[in-house]
């Protein structure tokens, strides 16, 4: 048998396990199935910790859809007073607390200093689509109007997500001193 042609690579000989021969017909197993149920599987793993929430975003991710919700906001909330113009600075800061609860634990501070940075980007684009960029006198207006009234926002944001990004970082590293981590760099 050894002296005829095989069109299989390798000629015949038994295929590597760790990869489906192409002559295969589809299925990946590599034996009888076990009789029984299957064990139960979560679909979206979660992170670890009290203040995490989803399966752990990359940092670049989180901040793009904090910066897209808060223009979404600002855009559909333009011009509201009362009760509804509430709603924006209220979304803004749910929305950052989000951004750091949902990012890595390793790249959390980003999301935790970035809350200013969104507020006013998120302004400029919102003031953008509606059209107020046609002036530089309605642009500004358009934009650091809102931000003037929105100081005290990013300020509360600003603070509590940096206390919850410390707060995730710190239950992530127990052992983690910043006065340890200052001496660690002087004697290196």
């Amino acid at each position: 048998m050894a002296d005829r042609w095989d069109p299989r690579p390798g000629g015949g000989r038994p295929s590597r396990p760790s990869a489906p021969s192409r002559w295969s017909t589809g299925s990946f197993s590599r034996g009888p199935r076990p009789a029984g149920p299957r064990p139960a599987r979560d679909p979206r793993p979660r992170q670890p910790g009290r203040f995490a929430v989803g399966p752990g975003f990359p940092w670049p991710l989180a901040s793009a859809a904090a910066l897209v919700l808060t223009t979404v906001l600002a855009w559909l909330l333009q011009d509201r007073s009362g009760l509804l113009g509430l709603f924006f600075p209220v979304g803004y800061l749910v929305v950052c607390l989000l951004a750091v609860c949902a990012v890595r634990v390793d790249g959390v501070l980003v999301p935790a200093l970035q809350a200013p940075v969104v507020a006013f980007l998120a302004l400029v684009v919102a003031a953008v689509v509606r059209g107020d960029a046609a002036g530089s006198t309605l642009f500004v207006l358009g934009v650091f109007a809102p931000l003037a009234q929105l100081f005290w926002w990013m300020l509360v944001a600003l603070v509590g997500c940096a206390l919850l990004g410390f707060l995730r970082f710190r239950e992530a590293n127990p052992g983690f001193s910043v006065l340890g981590a200052v001496r660690g760099v002087r004697n290196a």
